[in-house]
């Protein structure tokens, strides 16, 4: 099978239920291997392609349910419109609530109050959306349907023409090493929320405690803002070559060696940041240690010890997190 009679089945067998496209691909490759003569050219192949049809209608064939509301026309280009909206409808709507919560954070609101109201709201919000968006793609699909198409026969490609066996040509078929434009999507959203973060930490990394029974309430900052602020010109630095990272993703959408070479390069710089910024004995709150002694009952030496073992434990957790990150796009990025 060459790589446009492969192409061809996976764009049949992608639009058909799991459990079925194991038997039904075996089936097209050797439809299509009795349909080509000995040593064929890419012409012949082209017209033996063309003849199958178009892989949505072929697809269709093989549904055992019939499609009602949304018609063969426009149905394949619905469900895909679909696919990608439904990411970053989630996206978008977790994204606008944590800033929110960040930015509007009031000290004199329990943060663990804020959190429990803040996942409530985020959940009935992306329902909420998500509803609204299948019924407004929906409407869309219908007009274009029964308006737009009434008087031709053609369905819509995502090419917005008529489906010939050049289109295979571009068609991207989908294996191990492909990157989930879920992963991408919620990868940008990480690195916002913790831009959002770094930015906001002084009023929500801290010494949280119930005061007079209202709640958690911070009582001290972790860090000493002056120092923590201070590394912002690297932060942000890192922050925007990982968001291009991630767009460079998407528009690849597999991983290749190059794109495993900038994500260890991306990797060892952040680390190598990360490791001068925490090592720096004064980006803690100087008042913290004798403070969480004095909590505690325990010896200044001791808090020290705890607060040393916590973030170097830390450090190698990032260590073994960015290994593993790393070898698993290099193992991806080698598979044939």
């Amino acid at each position: 099978m060459t790589n446009l009679s492969e192409a061809y089945v996976y764009e049949v067998t992608r639009r058909l239920p799991e459990k079925t496209r194991k038997d039904i691909a075996l089936e097209l490759r050797s439809t299509i291997e009795d349909m080509l003569p000995e040593n064929f050219s890419e012409d012949e192949e082209m017209e033996v392609l063309s003849k199958l049809g178009d892989p949505a209608k072929l697809a269709a064939s093989y549904r055992d349910t019939p499609m009602h509301l949304i018609g063969p026309k426009v149905y394949d280009v619905y469900i895909r419109t679909i696919k990608i909206i439904i990411p970053w409808v989630i996206f978008i709507t977790i994204l606008v609530h944590v800033i929110e919560a960040f930015v509007l954070f009031s000290e004199s609101e329990s943060i663990l109050s804020i959190a429990v109201k803040s996942i409530g709201i985020i959940i009935a919000s992306i329902i909420q959306a998500l509803i609204q968006m299948f019924f407004w793609v929906t409407i869309v699909f219908i007009f274009i349907e029964r308006v737009g198409l009434a008087n031709s026969n053609i369905a819509i490609t995502t090419h917005g023409t008529e489906w010939t066996p050049e289109q295979l040509k571009q068609v991207r078929v989908s294996s191990k090493k492909t990157i989930p434009r879920s992963e991408i999507i919620f990868g940008f959203a990480w690195t916002v929320i913790w831009i959002v973060f770094y930015f906001n930490a002084d009023h929500l990394a801290g010494v949280y405690r119930s005061i007079d029974g209202e709640g958690l309430r911070m009582v001290m900052p972790a860090f000493n803002h002056a120092v923590w602020i201070s590394y912002w010109p690297i932060v942000l630095s890192l922050a925007v070559i990982e968001i291009g990272l991630w767009l460079y993703k998407w528009n690849e959408r597999q991983w290749t060696m190059k794109l495993v070479i900038l994500n260890v390069a991306l990797k060892v710089i952040s680390l190598v940041a990360f490791i001068v910024i925490v090592s720096n004995p004064a980006l803690l709150n100087e008042a913290l240690i004798p403070y969480m002694a004095n909590l505690l009952e325990i010896d200044l030496s001791a808090v020290n010890t705890f607060f040393e073992w916590a973030i170097w434990t830390i450090v190698v957790t990032v260590i073994v997190t960015y290994f593993i990150e790393v070898f698993d796009s290099y193992r991806k990025a080698k598979v044939q």
